[in-house]
């Protein structure tokens, strides 16, 4: 149906492709000693070089307007290694689903790489040796697989990946075998939550292959009802299959999810919307906001939005304003190092008092 497409693409608040890889000549992360693991984030880093010299030398040849055309294009990497970070760079970068909370403990050998634009990170010696990501905003499989495929690519050119020809990639997780690949997609599924709906339809979710998570993946919680939907095998599938699988997963839940807030919406009428305005007038009106109640009275608004009771002018302003404040994140932009829980609890209802009201407003008759 036409509207489902254009539902999801209002539901879906970001996409991630996830590629393992491991080097052929070396044991797996965890058999590595402390040298093996510096040679990897070396020749990583060395790898990824040829990437910057290229889109420089692109850049230099080109006319000025051509040149800032393809400047979303230009990669150039940033690395760092985990015991270099600060506790709070680090639980930022976690925040921002840029590293796992596995990567985040690792500290000897392991490293992160990223490009300016923080759309592809690569995290070195965490279980594999490569997981390399890219993450962008809405329902976008297809250019997210193509734009990490493109980095694979040119590291599998430059050195040798573990691979076997019947089993594919080799991984240090037997369920990583094959392809190597987790596609997934961040998922708004308020009405099938409320309703139940949803934990009923596990099962069959399993028996595709598929599986459905809390927002920073196994083990995680759902955060104000959002859900990381991908693919959980990655063996006898081929790349364009297990996005096909997890495109078509999205599609359903989408539809489920428009009729569900349909019902819920029939059924509770102005009961649901005053829940709704009642959390925008708290977010915009308050002068204290920890993150608990920043994250449910946003999930309200989200809500309320797609049920119509407001205006989403700016989606990504939104998407982003519910990141930027997370407890790390807030600290580390707004020069909260050292401030108390309760300064940042301040700071965060006077920043999204000033700013909500200019991504959402309310629908009046």
């Amino acid at each position: 149906m036409a509207y489902t497409a254009d539902f999801a693409q209002e539901i879906v608040t970001s996409t991630r492709i996830r590629l393992a890889r491991n080097f052929a000549a070396y044991p797996f992360p965890r058999k590595m000693d402390e040298m093996q693991a510096e040679d990897i984030v070396y020749l990583v880093g060395e790898g990824l070089k040829k990437f910057e010299v290229e889109n420089q030398y692109l850049v230099s040849k080109l006319s000025a307007r051509k040149a800032r055309l393809l400047k979303q294009e230009y990669l150039a990497f940033t690395k760092y290694k985990m015991s270099d970070l600060d506790p709070q760079s680090a639980k930022l970068l976690l925040e921002q689903h840029l590293i796992s909370p596995a990567l985040l403990k690792s500290k000897s050998g392991a490293a992160f790489i990223y490009d300016d634009e923080e759309s592809i990170s690569i995290m070195v010696n965490e279980e594999d040796h490569l997981r390399e990501q890219y993450i962008c905003s809405g329902f976008q499989l297809t250019k997210a697989y193509e734009r990490i495929s493109a980095i694979d690519d040119g590291l599998g050119s430059t050195y040798d990946f573990a691979f076997d020809d019947k089993l594919g990639y080799i991984t240090a997780c037997p369920s990583n075998l094959g392809t190597g690949m987790r596609a997934s997609v961040m998922i708004f599924l308020p009405a099938l939550s409320m309703n139940g709906e949803l934990k009923k339809m596990l099962p069959s979710i399993r028996s595709e292959g598929l599986t459905v998570r809390g927002a920073y993946g196994e083990g995680t919680s759902s955060e104000g009802y959002l859900y990381q939907v991908s693919n959980e095998r990655t063996l006898g599938l081929s790349e364009q299959e297990l996005l096909e699988k997890v495109t078509r997963m999205t599609m359903e839940l989408a539809e489920k999810e428009y009729d569900a807030e349909a019902e819920l919406k029939r059924a509770l009428g102005t009961t649901l919307k005053d829940k709704c305005l009642r959390a925008y007038g708290v977010l915009t009106n308050c002068a204290v906001l920890p993150f608990a109640e920043f994250k449910e009275k946003m999930s309200e608004v989200r809500f309320g939005a797609t049920l119509g009771f407001f205006d989403m002018i700016d989606k990504k302003g939104f998407d982003r304003l519910f990141n930027d404040m997370r407890p790390a994140s807030i600290r580390v932009s707004n020069d909260l190092l050292r401030a108390s829980e309760k300064k940042c609890d301040e700071s965060r209802a006077e920043i999204v008092g000033t700013v909500l009201p200019e991504m959402v407003l309310v629908k009046r008759k």
